[in-house]
């Protein structure tokens, strides 16, 4: 489950009949959070070598940037400590904002200001998706998935009691599965197959197996046909003929509940079915989007069995894999994996497997196997001025992250991994709100997180230094820091709701004199303020440079960086302030009705002119 359907769980009452109630366009996908494309080209400054650490250069740049943030809406950075976590503050018991938190978000601000290489590991983590797609509305924009999906798991229906029909995905067969040594492996039911025993068997409800949670339970059973006529549950001593699974209710249809599947024994005459590395690592992690949302007793059923252990999954092999898992409706992995949805470039950068000197890691320093580089900015913590106080009592929020299991927000035009030709719509970034908001009614205490943020109006200072930067470096420096005019940086947790929107002004900047500082007059008067149009002039040095650069690889030149779309999206998005309800996580029906994917940030902004 993703953590988009979470918010949609705890937020359903606030958009009933909200912006997504209307006709055949009636489910528009909305979303707290934007993406500004990867760019097609990477930059990689044409600097002869990167300067040593050993000793300042009279040619290059070392310096302090003295900046202010002040918090126009309220912002929260936690001290991480669970559950209750406070306002993060420093060595020396003063409120800020950790120069780690700072360097997140202008590192992700020069990766785009500055065209750089997207990295596994940094920017992206190359795995493949796994989901399950059993309905659609219409012609929405999950129909062709569904449609494959049951055409893998080779879906049919059949006829139930009372006029109603059931399917089975008659791919999916049954085992059990258990480790041996670190190896984990799938050993087959006698037959292959599982036995679907109805809710309204009347064995079962004889035997008292008709209702509960998720368990398995192990039993004695007679069958006649492919009818259970007789069950119950095995005494402590007695030798089991198989296992009742079941899987608990039906997401999002109250008190229904689903049927029990009956695991015969083991054939220990059949081949066991070895899982891979990546399935077994692709289950946890499916496992792990969950956790937050299951009870202690359900948790302890979805894991992984402990060494020792046996537990009956079902499970398919399709395309080199192995799926599994403790539900008939398999989630199954899409064909591709999210790095292929790179630029073709960034997807060379990957496959020679080296970090590119781009202007990011020449400047913010990268370490790999046979070679590394130090940072040469380092950023200070952002010290609250005087003592600001929020509200003791805090706001409940889900903290859930969006994942890219949602692929009409993540994929360029609704696209989904199985299609050859997606692509990645580009780095994530949040929408900035008018006001806080809207906050989910109801909030269960285990997906909840309370924030306790400090309020619009709380300034932090900081200093950022440098050392050894050329011209064009400061100039993306300071660009990524001071951006344009009416911008905003969004900072902290809750940014989903509109926490975190922060202006950011560059008090001074100061530069060092090589010569004093190795004076008799010492280090305390080698720093002196650059003159007032300085920020400006750097930053168009870069923008030159950059633009110059890029025109020899772009079709046709540009004379500035502000030209170009991608930029021009990430200048939107950083200066646009939207309505709360507009850009908001939506609804359970609207995640699964959709008939457009997410628009893109310029389609925003071209609606907007």
């Amino acid at each position: 489950m993703s953590a988009d359907f979470d918010h949609a769980k705890n937020n359903n009452k606030q958009h009933k009949g909200g912006p997504n109630k209307g006709g055949k366009d009636s489910f528009p996908a909305r979303s707290p959070y934007n993406f500004v494309p990867f760019a097609d080209d990477i930059l990689l400054p044409k600097h002869a070598k990167l300067p040593g650490h050993d000793r300042l250069h009279e040619e290059l740049h070392t310096g302090e940037i003295h900046v202010t943030l002040r918090a126009e809406t309220p912002v929260f950075v936690s001290d991480g400590h669970k559950p209750n976590p406070q306002f993060f503050r420093g060595p020396n018991g003063r409120l800020a904002i950790p120069g780690s938190t700072m360097r997140g978000v202008i590192r992700e601000n020069m990766q785009i200001l500055g065209f750089g290489s997207v990295l596994l590991g940094e920017d992206i983590e190359d795995k493949r998706i796994f989901f399950r797609q059993i309905a659609s509305k219409g012609a929405g924009v999950n129909k062709d998935l569904m449609d494959y999906y049951k055409e893998e798991l080779v879906c049919k229906s059949y006829p139930a009691p009372k006029g109603k029909r059931y399917t089975i995905p008659e791919r999916v067969k049954a085992g059990y599965l258990g480790w041996k040594g670190d190896k984990l492996f799938i050993q087959p039911v006698i037959g292959d197959k599982y036995i679907r025993v109805p809710r309204h068997n009347a064995a079962l409800r004889k035997a008292g197996l008709d209702k509960g949670e998720a368990a398995t339970v192990k039993v004695k059973y007679t069958q006649i046909g492919q009818e259970i006529v007789d069950i119950r549950k095995c005494s402590k001593n007695e030798q089991e003929d198989g296992v009742l699974l079941y899987t608990g209710r039906s997401i999002g249809k109250g008190d229904r509940e689903n049927a029990r599947y009956l695991f015969p024994r083991m054939d220990m005459q059949a081949n066991p079915v070895e899982i891979s590395q990546e399935d077994r690592l692709s289950y946890a992690e499916d496992y792990e989007t969950r956790e937050n949302v299951l009870g202690e007793q359900k948790k302890k059923f979805w894991q992984l069995p402990e060494k020792g252990a046996t537990k009956p999954v079902f499970y398919i092999k399709r395309n080199g894999h192995v799926y599994f898992g403790m539900t008939l409706f398999l989630r199954i992995g899409y064909k591709h994996r999210l790095a292929e949805g790179l630029p073709e470039k960034h997807r060379e950068q990957i496959e020679q497997k080296n970090i590119p000197l781009d202007y990011v890691h020449a400047m913010l320093g990268f370490a790999e196997k046979k070679n590394a580089f130090r940072s040469r900015v380092t950023f200070g913590d952002f010290v609250a001025e005087g003592d600001p106080r929020g509200d003791s009592g805090g706001q409940k929020v889900v903290l859930g992250q969006p994942k890219p299991s949602w692929y009409p927000g993540y994929v360029v035009d609704g696209k989904h991994y199985n299609e050859d030709d997606f692509r990645l719509r580009g780095y994530k970034q949040y929408w900035l709100k008018q006001q806080p908001g809207p906050f989910p009614d109801e909030v269960k205490d285990n997906v909840a997180s309370t924030l306790r943020p400090l309020p619009a109006g709380a300034r932090f200072k900081g200093v950022i230094r440098f050392r050894n930067l050329r011209d064009d470096e400061l100039g993306l420096l300071l660009w990524a820091l001071r951006l344009e005019k009416g911008c905003f940086q969004s900072v902290g947790q809750g940014k989903p709701y509109g926490f975190g929107r922060m202006r950011l002004s560059i008090d001074s900047l100061k530069e060092a004199d090589i010569k004093k500082i190795y004076s008799t007059t010492g280090l305390c008067s080698a720093f002196d303020a650059a003159a007032a149009n300085a920020v400006e002039r750097y930053i168009n040095i870069y923008d030159a440079q950059a633009a110059a650069q890029l025109s020899e690889q772009l079709p046709r030149p540009v004379a500035s960086l502000r030209d170009i779309d991608s930029i021009k999206d990430f200048f939107y998005i950083h200066s646009t302030l939207r309505a709360a309800n507009d850009v908001d996580y939506m609804s359970v029906g609207a995640y699964k009705d959709l008939t457009r994917a997410l628009p893109t940030i310029r389609q925003e902004r071209q609606k907007a002119k």
